[in-house]
């Protein structure tokens, strides 16, 4: 990891990006400072460690390096980055995200593309605990989650909903100790179902044993993930 150089000086190296500003505390910590301003501080101390490195020009190249050996649909949530949860370095993981980690036409036509231009042989399917998505879903609302938010003349929001709605079919109604991480596990097998039965390349792959789909989730409580089963075609 590149030394946090910016932090401790409080100063950007001079890049033309950020205009060689001085990056202060508020900019970079103050709450009720800009988030257009709060990226931009954020950005000029990434090109202060890259600057401030041992080698500087290989830790840019890095950076244009792409050769990942997974791909990752997760949840867009901002408590689940997937390189930080599974500690891995820019390239190595082709990540996509969307709320609730459900599979579309862009998600698996995505997916299809990272196979074939890579050759990945794993697919996760990465779900989460308190995952706000698959809890507006549920029947019943469940404890500690916060009020399904209004979807009202938001047509998209609607859909992806029914999307997640459509993944959980009975679990809503089952009997479990947890039931929204019931739910949350309930939607990841769903996901991983819609990949092999939508898309015949990923299923062929799979059932040829040159891709494996694994179902996970995360923890965001203790960071710990739990791997499920394997998908088979």
């Amino acid at each position: 990891m590149l030394p946090d150089t910016a932090r401790e000086r409080g100063v950007c190296s001079g890049h033309e990006s950020c205009g060689g500003h001085r990056v202060t505390d508020q900019a970079t910590s103050d709450p009720d400072a800009r988030p257009l301003d709060r990226l931009r501080a954020g950005n000029a101390r990434f090109l202060d460690r890259i600057a401030e490195s041992d080698d500087p020009d290989a830790a840019a190249a890095a950076l244009a390096a792409a050769d990942p050996y997974a791909i990752v649909l997760g949840c867009s949530d901002s408590r689940v980055p997937p390189e930080l949860v599974f500690d891995e370095s820019v390239g190595r993981l082709f990540v996509i995200r969307v709320a609730s980690n459900v599979a579309g036409n862009e998600e698996i036509g995505t997916i299809e593309y990272a196979v074939a231009r890579w050759g990945c042989p794993l697919v996760v399917v990465l779900g989460h605990t308190q995952c706000g998505g698959v809890a507006a879903a549920m029947e019943r609302l469940p404890a500690g989650a916060e009020p399904t938010p209004d979807a009202t003349g938001s047509t998209h929001l609607g859909m992806l909903l029914g999307s997640i709605r459509a993944n959980l079919g009975w679990t809503g109604h089952e009997t479990v100790n947890d039931p929204w991480l019931s739910a949350v596990r309930m939607n990841v097998r769903r996901t991983i179902e819609q990949i092999l039965l939508w898309s015949v390349p990923l299923r062929s792959r799979v059932g040829e044993g040159r891709l494996a789909i694994a179902g996970a989730v995360y923890a965001v409580e203790t960071g710990e993930v739990e791997f499920l089963e394997v998908g088979r075609s």
